[in-house]
């Protein structure tokens, strides 16, 4: 069904990817793994004819036969959401921001369709695929703003599987779900691809839903391929050093927590139609992790608190009356408190490099420094996240998922806030990634001495991180406590906590 035939990708004298073979037949799924930035979305992107246009590709890539190189930019409409879905990683920058879900997906079908669909036509399908996805049929006349990141999420595989393609390319495709939607739609997928015989090019970091989901796994580092097999082999007798890495389990102990003075209480916080009483408080050096389900309303906390959005109730943070603050004030303090959100590249202007996005933070903070001084200071601050400092001079587009994501945090940390708000912060992150970032943040809270408001449905981070815990389910508080301590040989799993609010 599809093959890649000595594929490598360069742009100026930089190796991308390099000699990348395999051979993948019909009906069967194709897992993509390896650390951010290893090449995975790029290679994506290539099968989907949307190389970067200074870049210069080597080899061939062949769907059912016929080289897919040889395809012009006309051609590539009748194949992309045809005989090609792609479900991209980042829900928010892949709809359309002005336009109603519906109208997103009446001109995926309208697009691709041998003859002209009638309203009723399209209506019948779009509340068939809403269905299959789990959403209301009433969300379709929402815009992507007005959607949780799952939501959204569901509506790019509703997208991508409008036209009952022959191949679905799914790049983390369950990345800003919780573990019972995860399953859900993994469970869609694997329905779908029986009764279609449909590939499926899978690229995720979970290897669990990996060894799930795939029967032929390739690990990618650095764009090359150090190993590759069937999902029983590789999971059962890894051979390259790296793979083994991947699969070792995590050895990890939750920080202490040195809680001192009281920093945020909220009481009785409200979002007309959205958010309804959320009350619990946070002292300094203490972290809580909230939970539920996609549309829970655990996005719509953070914003509230950050005063995002309109919100009722009481906030006292920092020893102020929050909500109360005059604008030229909260400006003055949004230092504080400081947020990373879930989408990274919908988080940074796509026209300007790193170092300007992470510059500007310091002029917002009134932080006057010397170009020679700032030059040090935002070069310690990308190594601190465990990146090259040459990144800064790249434009967000430039950089990978993982490698956004690490920027985001190292400029929510420019700043010293005494509370961070972490949106998904392991969201696009592999293993290796996501365990470094843990260990950079109980490091840099350690040092710096700041709290967390963690919201995952990554249980293994919300476990290493979090104090307490908030549930919320349908913008409303279940419960709110302490943390169950860790032990050396128990872990406390985070999932019956969210089965019960569920």
């Amino acid at each position: 069904m599809l093959s890649c035939q000595g594929v490598s990708f360069s742009i100026a004298n930089q190796a991308l990817l390099e000699n990348i073979h395999f051979h993948l037949p019909a009906g069967k799924t194709l897992a993509i793994v390896g650390e951010s930035g290893a090449g995975k979305t790029l290679l994506s992107k290539l099968i989907l004819g949307l190389q970067p246009e200074e870049g210069r590709l080597q080899g061939d890539m062949l769907l059912e036969g016929q080289s897919l190189i040889q395809y012009k930019d006309k051609d590539w409409q009748a194949i992309r959401g045809r005989l090609i879905g792609r479900v991209a990683q980042e829900p928010l920058s892949a709809l359309n921001p002005v336009k109603r879900i519906e109208w997103i997906l009446i001109r995926a079908l309208r697009l691709h369709s041998d003859k002209r669909l009638s309203k009723y036509q399209c209506a019948e399908k779009i509340g068939a695929l809403l269905d299959q996805v789990g959403l209301p049929a009433e969300h379709k006349r929402r815009f992507p703003h007005q959607l949780s990141g799952g939501q959204r999420q569901r509506v790019l595989i509703a997208l991508a599987m409008a036209n009952n393609p022959k191949l679905i390319i799914a790049d983390e495709p369950s990345t800003a779900l919780d573990s019972h939607t995860q399953q859900q739609i993994m469970t869609l997928l694997k329905q779908l691809q029986t009764r279609l015989n449909m590939t499926m090019v899978f690229i995720s970091h979970d290897l669990q839903m990996v060894q799930a989901m795939a029967d032929h796994v390739l690990v990618l580092k650095h764009g090359k391929i150090v190993e590759q097999g069937s999902v029983d082999r590789i999971f059962s007798a890894p051979e390259h050093e790296y793979t083994q890495k991947l699969l070792a389990p995590d050895a990890m102990q939750r920080i202490t927590a040195n809680s001192l003075s009281p920093l945020l209480k909220v009481k009785d916080l409200k979002v007309k139609g959205i958010l309804h009483g959320v009350s619990f408080d946070l002292k300094l050096g203490e972290n809580l992790g909230v939970i539920g389900e996609s549309g829970a309303g655990k996005s719509t906390l953070a914003k509230a608190l950050l005063r995002l959005m309109p919100a009722s109730g009481q906030i006292a943070f920092n020893k102020q009356d929050w909500l109360s603050l005059a604008p030229k004030v909260l400006r003055q303090q949004r230092a504080s408190m400081q947020f990373v959100f879930q989408d990274t590249a919908a988080s940074f202007n796509p026209r300007l490099t790193i170092r300007r996005s992470l510059t500007d933070v310091y002029r917002v903070g009134n932080v006057s420094e010397s170009p020679p001084s700032l030059d040090v200071k935002l070069a310690n601050a990308i190594q601190e996240v465990g990146l090259d400092s040459a990144l800064l001079d790249r434009y967000p587009h430039e950089l990978s998922g993982g490698q956004r994501q690490r920027i985001m945090i190292a400029r929510a940390l420019i700043l010293s806030p005494k509370l961070l708000i972490l949106d998904e912060p392991t969201t696009a992150l592999d293993k290796l990634s996501r365990k470094s970032i843990i260990t950079l943040i109980q490091t840099l809270q350690a040092q710096r001495h700041f709290s967390l408001i963690v919201i995952s449905h990554d249980e293994g981070l919300l476990e290493l991180l979090c104090h307490q815990y908030l549930v919320l389910s349908g913008g409303r508080q279940l419960s709110f406590g302490k943390w169950p301590k860790q032990t050396a040989d128990q872990t406390h799993e985070i999932a019956p906590l969210q089965v019960e609010s569920l």
